[in-house]
């Protein structure tokens, strides 16, 4: 990262502004002071070179893998993808951004931790690859992390899809008999009979409504269809589902498996590759997506830091059941911290998989009932008359 510091050398009386590479704040400074310079104010200078997504670090890895395994070095591997990638292509921006600080000499692993939104999890395991020499290797297992995330991803956004669809169709199908088919009825049932009464009187004074106000209602709904829109892509329907989540006790635990097989997952991807637990969990707090998850993770690492048992400080922020704290009990006295947190892991992505199959398989139904519901309501408040006027006019 850069940072832009103004200091003043011993003896000076001028203002200097120097730019400066380093990995934070506190580097900075320490290298003006080690230049006899007094900083007196420090900041971050932003990258205007295009960012890359965060999607595009695994097709990144996945690419150069390749590359390194044909027998290339890192650095030609990142040249081959900046020259021949396509320009706006996830990893040609990615390796365009790579390939200047890997020119510079600087390690891969320090290259990517210049980049902002790349994920710690897999800085720590290309460190942890540059100290073993095998690359290849830690590549492949954080692969193998991002697989497991995407997959359980991917399971949440099928569940989802198909509630979605018959939700939109049934608004569709009950807007359309709103709109265009009752406003028939209602004049031929007026002609015959007049207002009516009940539900049916409210639907024909809603539908009427609608008719007369044509323009507007149409005008409404595409503004509200646009909101919705604009609500999804900005991320507050994230922060609305989450603050649902965290509400509902129920909800808030099977989501918790969820982060917390991303946890373990990165704990057995950093342990595997040769960090002391202290150094992995601090990196996995790092890769937590809950606050609360993130902050007890630092805890946990605190209380091992102190001389504290890993499977106590563990249970104790509960951040395992009974079997993942006797797990990592037996890791402790085996060394085998690997096996454990990954046994760990596919327990939590277990549950969590078998929590959203129950839901789809509970919520499907449910929907479905719901819609036909409301369009047989609608259906059968518009056809009730029809069969009261035929037995008038017999």
């Amino acid at each position: 990262m850069k940072f832009q510091v103004k200091a003043v050398r011993l003896g000076e009386a001028n203002v200097s502004i120097h730019e400066i590479d380093a990995r934070d704040a506190r580097e900075a400074e320490s290298a003006m002071q080690l230049g006899g310079y007094v900083p007196l104010s420090v900041s971050q200078l932003r990258d205007k070179r295009p960012q890359p997504r965060r999607d595009a670090f695994p097709l990144f890895c996945r690419e150069i893998r390749t590359l390194i395994r044909a027998g290339m070095t890192v650095v030609e591997a990142t040249d081959t993808l900046a020259t021949r990638g396509i320009s706006g292509r996830r990893d040609h921006n990615l390796a365009k951004g790579l390939l200047s600080r890997l020119q510079q000499g600087q390690a891969l692993s320090t290259a990517l931790q210049g980049l902002d939104g790349t994920p710690p999890v897999l800085i720590a395991a290309v460190r942890a690859g540059e100290r073993t020499s095998d690359l290849v290797a830690a590549l492949d297992d954080y692969l193998r992390f991002d697989d497991l995330v995407e997959e359980l991803r991917r399971k949440v956004v099928s569940a989802a899809i198909y509630p979605l669809l018959v939700s939109a169709l049934g608004l569709g199908i009950s807007f359309f008999l709103l709109v265009v088919v009752i406003p028939s009825f209602a004049r031929m049932y007026e002609n015959l009979r007049g207002r009516g009464s009940g539900v049916t009187a409210l639907m024909i004074q809603f539908s009427s409504f609608v008719s007369a106000n044509q323009t507007a209602f149409i005008a409404g709904s595409l503004l509200a269809i646009c909101l919705l829109a604009y609500w999804v892509t900005s991320g507050w329907a994230t922060k609305g589902v989450k603050w649902f989540i965290s509400h509902v006790p129920f909800l808030r635990i099977r989501v918790e498996d969820f982060h917390l097989a991303m946890i373990y997952q990165a704990l057995a991807l950093l342990t595997k590759g040769g960090y002391p637990f202290v150094e992995a969990i601090n990196v996995a707090s790092s890769a937590a997506l809950s606050p609360r998850l993130s902050a007890a993770v630092s805890n946990a690492g605190q209380k091992i830091t102190r001389g504290g048992s890993v499977a106590e400080a563990l249970y104790s922020e509960k951040l395992c059941d009974e079997v993942g704290h006797r797990l990592m009990a037996a890791a402790e006295r085996n060394g085998d911290f690997y096996l454990a947190a990954n046994v760990v892991s596919d327990i939590h992505s277990q549950r969590f998989e078998l929590f959203v199959d129950r839901l789809t398989r509970v919520v499907e139904p449910v929907l479905l009932m719901l819609v036909a519901v409301m369009v047989g309501s609608i259906v059968v408040a518009m056809y009730l008359p029809v069969f009261d006027m035929a037995t008038r006019l017999r």
